[in-house]
């Protein structure tokens, strides 16, 4: 009997198999695998009741009970009803005394199942195999209960040789078949959790711009992600297998494997930025390498992220450009305006140099936009913008503020106060001068101007806000002052500035009217004979009186006046030289005129020397050039080839203050000098310090070694001069000898010396 029952539980695994076989290809179709499903419980349940355990006539049994139990349990009212109906269809048709206790116990397996099925799913209960083994049981002993309304002829032979043997196995095989059915179910949710995760990951694949390539530590693609196209692959999948360097060119495959094989070797997210050539031409990409902590054909791999951000680069430039950059006139706005003033400040704390802030107002610029329209007005401030651009250096700094607003930072001006408020004085009327000049826009001449006010700094004494509060101020005091002019914050530079402003406008007429005149300082050799003499220029103002050079030669140099002086006095030093040479008594001295660095500089500088000359009628080597060795710093090839073409005409050459610049005996030696001058530094102390006795030896020293005259200046006691003439100088200038004088007085002093 037992070995009959467990047949009708081998029955059983094969319905575990169909239903599983079910569930796999009927996935996603949930009605046919339903009807599926139904049919196979109810087939099996009749392939059980075709090989029962007959008792009596009419009286089987069989495996009914779990198959319709797990029908409700795992397959739910569709199945369970579907199973039912064909197994009570089929026990109806077998007939017999038993059949309404079996269709009896058809409808209660149902019930029971589905009733189970409803306290799982409340979760009073789990499915596992303890709860399974008691329901399994408390349903058969209701099955046995059920029996009792069998006949009374088998009743006691299916207590006595079924019930118990009949509990025991169909307990045992609702937990087994139902344990099997769980695992149906849960690889099933666990297939559809697969598939459904992959679904959403290829989605979300396909979405994403990116392209996703995984990596091995040599450098080769081993997959991509998405296989379609991408814009910097093309096709995608053609990359499977091949290698970096292959796709890339050297520099770039180098950086990006260097990348996989630091996120491998660190275990952590690797970021680089790189250059390739896509299929929408150059594009930048930046790619995140990310260890994957598996390998492909025994090579670790990394799922390698590779975005194009050629696009962001560009609106991240714009951004950043919006942000430090007026739109209108492409000029630095404020912000970036602050940045440079502050790095401005550290760089003249650091340098020593000054600089200065220039505000510029637009004047009457609201009526002009008013006038002509906004967009005429934006014309406007636009040419403004080119203009003063090209005023300034290139280390200096033009920004908009916003209207007709503007600011010039200029920088490594003089550390010298005045010389600085000169140099900001001179390029604000340089603009000022740029801005007056008319306008064209849309066909129509315009004409406009600008008031400036000017501040200096110089290292952190003031803050950026406070230098531009000053600018501001001063500019407000150009307004008041009638517009189309200048003015500085601080009243005594004004006062400086001006008072410079009007001794360069008095210098350029005193040069006009022939108010400068010169003085010669007689030089003398060591019998005290007159051998030469020092051209020095002075000037006689009609109301200031004689004006130090000290005070009009520095002016000179900054305005550029310096061309027409240093043109004026080389002809009155030549003219001289003629009235000399006329002259018995002084026919043989020499004269020495100093030269500035902006002569020396012009192209035309030999013609300009050598037609003086010529015109005045001299002898060349009457003249003396002298020149200082901060003149040499700057083209010194220049200099030295007009100093050779001027030396072969016979002008001779002089080295004054030297010394006390930066001698070189490298372009010393160089040089076609005929003189070296001990400055009068040197001189002054002669006496009284060792050191200025031994510069003063080594210089006549140096003379002497390499051929060349030596001359002292700023002898003013014969005991500097015999200390000098032991030291072997043999040449001397000084009030000693005679102060500057006029050609008159310097020729009755060489009659007096030669008498």
């Amino acid at each position: 009997m037992l070995l009959e029952l467990i047949k009708g539980v081998a029955l059983l695994l094969s319905l575990c198999l169909l239903q599983g076989f079910n569930v796999r290809l009927c996935q996603g179709h949930k009605v046919l695998q339903q009807i599926i499903a139904g049919l196979l419980f109810g087939g099996i349940t009749v392939i059980g009741m075709m090989v029962p355990v007959h008792i009596a006539e009419g009286v089987i049994f069989d495996a009914r009970s779990v198959i319709l139990i797990m029908a409700g349990l795992f397959g739910g009212p569709a199945v369970a009803i579907s199973a039912g109906l064909i197994a009570g269809a089929y026990r109806f048709w077998l007939g017999g005394g038993g059949y309404p206790v079996g269709l009896a116990t058809i409808i209660t397996c149902v019930l029971l199942g589905l009733a189970y099925r409803r306290i799982c799913q409340a979760g009073w209960v789990k499915n596992g195999p303890i709860e399974l083994l008691l329901f399994g049981f408390v349903a058969h002993v209701i099955m046995v209960l059920i029996f009792t309304q069998l006949p009374a002829s088998v009743l006691t032979t299916v207590m006595h040789d079924i019930a118990l043997p009949y509990v025991f196995t169909f307990s045992l095989g609702t937990m087994i078949l139902g344990l099997m059915m769980q695992d149906i179910v849960n690889r099933t949710n666990t297939e559809q959790a697969l598939h459904a995760s992959e679904a959403r990951l290829r989605a979300i694949v396909q979405a994403i711009p990116d392209l996703m390539v995984i990596i091995d530590e040599d450098g080769h693609y081993v997959d991509v992600l998405p296989s379609t196209n991408h814009q910097l692959y093309e096709p995608a999948l053609a990359l499977i297998g091949k290698k970096l360097h292959t796709e890339l060119p050297q520099e770039n495959a180098d950086k990006l494997l260097a990348t996989v094989r630091d996120s491998i070797r660190l275990q952590q997210t690797q970021t680089i930025e790189y250059e390739r050539d896509g299929v929408i031409g150059r594009r930048l990409v930046e790619g995140r390498a990310q260890p994957l902590g598996y390998t492909v054909n025994n090579k670790q791999v990394v799922v390698f992220l590779a975005r194009d951000i050629t696009d962001r680069k560009i609106k991240e430039d714009e951004i950043a450009y919006l942000a430090f950059y007026d739109p209108l006139t492409s000029l630095p706005n404020r912000r970036l305006l602050q940045d440079r003033l502050h790095l401005a400040l550290a760089n003249s704390k650091r340098s020593g140099q000054r600089g200065a802030l220039l505000f510029i107002d637009l004047d009457n610029f609201k009526t002009l936009n008013d006038t002509l329209g906004h967009d005429k007005g934006d014309l406007l401030l636009q040419q403004v913008a080119t203009r003063i651009r090209e005023c300034v250096r290139e280390c200096d700094t033009v920004a908009r503020l916003g209207g007709d607003e503007f600011v010039v930072m200029l920088e490594e001006l003089s550390h010298i106060e005045e010389v600085a408020a000169a140099q900001a004085k001179m390029l604000g009327e340089k603009i000022l001068m740029k801005l007056r000049h008319p306008y064209l826009i849309a066909g129509y001449e315009n004409n406009s101007s600008a008031s400036i006010g000017i501040t200096l700094f110089q290292a952190h004494q003031e803050s950026s806000d406070e230098l531009m509060k000053r600018a501001d101020i001063a500019m407000y005091q150009a307004k008041s002052a009638g517009r189309n002019t200048l003015r500085f914050f601080d009243n005594k530079m004004q006062a400086i500035v001006t008072s410079r402003a009007e001794l360069e406008n008095d210098l350029r007429e005193g040069i006009r009217q022939q108010q400068l005149l010169l003085h010669y300082q007689p030089q003398v050799d060591v019998t005290g004979q007159i051998i030469g003499a020092e051209a020095l220029v002075r000037w006689q103002h009609p109301l200031r009186g004689m004006v130090s050079p000290a005070e009009f030669i520095p002016l000179a140099e900054e305005s550029g006046l310096i061309l027409a002086l240093g043109e004026w006095v080389l002809y009155e030093a030549c003219q001289q030289l003629r009235r000399w040479a006329e002259q018995p008594a002084l026919a043989h001295i020499s004269l020495a005129v100093n030269i500035s660095a902006r002569q020396i500089h012009q192209p035309d500088f030999v013609d300009q020397v050598l037609t003086t000359i010529h015109n005045a009628g001299i002898t060349p080597s009457s003249l003396k050039l002298e020149l200082t060795e901060s003149l040499l710093l700057e083209d010194t090839e220049d200099i030295i080839h007009k100093m050779t073409a001027l030396k072969t005409c016979g002008v001779g050459f002089s080295l004054d203050d030297f010394g006390t610049g930066y001698s070189s005996l490298a372009y010393l030696k160089r040089l076609p000098l005929d003189q070296l001058k001990i400055d009068q530094s040197f001189v002054r102390d002669l006496l009284t310090d060792p050191n200025d006795a031994a510069i003063a030896s080594t210089i006549v020293t140096l003379a002497q070694s390499m051929g060349l005259n030596v001359i002292a200046e700023g002898v003013e006691t014969d005991a500097q001069r015999q200390c000098l003439e032991e030291l072997g100088c043999y040449a001397y200038q000084g009030y000693l000898f005679g102060r500057p004088a006029t050609a008159d007085m310097l020729s009755v002093a060489t009659a007096e010396k030669i008498a």
